[in-house]
C-alpha cells in the first residue's frame, strides 16, 4: 500500500512549501535448496533464505512535481537490502530525476539497462535471481542490470503504439583492464505493442566490459573490442494463456554468448502458473571451444492479497561441452513469500 510522506519541517522553513514523496518497498523471504556439480567432481548442496528471489527487497520513494507548462519533475531514490545483515546490507538500485513535457521525457542517474528491462519483460518469474533464467544473464554485465550515470531519453509518441528510448551511460573505470572510457555506452529501445501483441529490440555497445562472470566460458572485457548486446523481445496474450520469447546476443570481438527461452504463462484466478526453457552457448575471446548451454523454470505464484504473494520457483541450468562432456549443473528450488507496500 503506498503511503505519502510529508517533506522534513526544514525544508518548508526554507522554501516555504511544503513537498510531498510516495513510500514504497518490498519485503521478499524464501527458503532456497541449491545443488552444483561441476565436471566430475561430486555434487554440492546448500540451503538457506534468500532475499532475492521474487523482485528482492528493497524501499524507496519517488514523487513528481507540474513545473507548468506541461513540465512535470520527477524523481526516484531506491534502495535494496540484505535481510540477513545485520545493519541491512544496502545498496543503490535506483537513484535518478528526471523532466517530462510535450519533448518526451528524459531522466539522469542510476537507472536499469534498457537491455535488462527488455529481457526481464518476457520473463515468467519476474526477472528472479536464480538459475532457469540465463536468457537474463547474457544480457547482464559486471555492472549487474544497471547503469549509474545515466541518460535516457524517452522520445514523444508519435505512431499510436511504437516507443523509442535512446541512452548514453558513463564508467568510472571500475572495469578490468581499466581506462578513462571504461563502462562507457549507448543504448536505444524500439518498442510496438497493439493489443494482444508486444515487441521489444533492444541494443547496447558498451567500453572494456566483459559479460557477468556466471558462466565457466565467459568473455573478459577487452581494450580493443566493445561489448556489444542485442536482446529481441515478443509476447502474445490469447487471455488463457500468454506466450513469451526472449532472444538475446552479447558479442566481444569473437567471443560470444547468445541464448533463447520460450514461455508460456497460464493465469488461474488468484494464482498463475509459468514454464520457461531454452539453450544457448558461449565462447570467450581466447577459448577455441564452444560451451552449450540449457536453462528452464517452473513459477507458481499464488496471491494472498494485492500486496502479498506466496511463490514456489523450481530452476536448472546446464554447461556442457561441445562433444557433450559435463561442466556445470546447477539445479534450485525456493519458496517464499513476498510483501509489498
Amino acid at each position: 500500500m503506498k503511503k505519502t510522506l510529508v517533506a522534513v519541517a526544514a525544508m518548508a522553513a526554507v522554501t516555504g512549501a511544503m513537498a510531498q514523496a510516495t513510500i514504497y518497498g518490498l519485503i521478499d523471504q524464501a527458503y532456497r535448496s541449491d545443488k552444483t556439480t561441476a565436471g566430475t567432481a561430486a555434487a554440492t548442496k546448500k540451503t538457506g533464505i534468500d532475499s532475492v528471489l521474487n523482485g528482492g527487497s528493497q524501499f524507496g520513494f519517488k514523487g513528481s512535481e507540474d513545473l507548468g507548462g506541461g513540465l512535470t519533475a520527477s524523481f526516484v531514490m531506491e534502495l535494496g537490502y540484505e535481510t540477513s545483515d545485520a545493519i541491512g546490507g544496502m545498496n543503490n538500485r535506483q537513484s535518478f530525476v528526471g523532466l517530462a513535457g510535450g519533448f518526451g521525457s528524459v531522466n539522469i542517474g542510476r537507472q536499469y539497462s534498457n537491455i535488462f528491462l527488455a529481457a526481464c519483460g518476457n520473463d515468467v518469474s519476474s526477472c528472479a535471481a536464480m538459475v532457469g533464467v540465463t536468457y537474463l544473464v547474457a544480457a547482464d554485465s559486471i555492472d549487474e542490470v544497471r547503469r549509474a550515470n545515466a541518460i535516457n531519453y524517452n522520445l514523444p509518441s508519435i505512431v499510436p503504439g511504437v516507443t523509442i528510448q535512446v541512452g548514453k551511460s558513463y564508467g568510472e573505470a571500475t572495469t578490468s583492464p581499466t581506462s578513462t572510457n571504461a563502462g562507457n555506452g549507448s543504448s536505444y529501445t524500439l518498442g510496438y505493442s497493439a493489443g494482444a501483441i508486444a515487441a521489444t529490440l533492444a541494443s547496447e555497445s558498451r567500453e572494456n566490459e566483459g559479460n557477468y562472470p556466471a558462466f565457466q566460458n565467459a568473455q573478459a572485457a577487452s581494450l580493443t573490442a566493445k561489448r556489444k548486446t542485442t536482446v529481441t523481445g515478443l509476447s502474445y496474450d490469447a487471455g488463457v494463456a500468454k506466450v513469451l520469447y526472449t532472444n538475446t546476443k552479447s558479442t566481444i570481438g569473437t567471443g560470444v554468448t547468445k541464448f533463447s527461452m520460450t514461455g508460456i504463462v497460464f493465469p488461474m484466478g488468484q494464482a498463475s502458473i509459468g514454464y520457461q526453457a531454452g539453450t544457448g552457448e558461449t565462447k570467450s575471446i581466447a577459448s577455441t571451444t564452444t560451451s552449450k548451454l540449457k536453462a528452464s523454470l517452473v513459477n507458481f505464484n499464488y496471491s494472498l492479497s494485492k500486496r502479498t504473494t506466496a511463490y514456489v520457483k523450481v530452476g536448472s541450468h546446464s554447461e556442457t561441452t561441445a562433444a557433450g562432456a559435463n561442466t556445470l549443473k546447477i539445479s534450485t528450488t525456493a519458496v517464499g513469500i513476498a510483501h509489498g507496500f
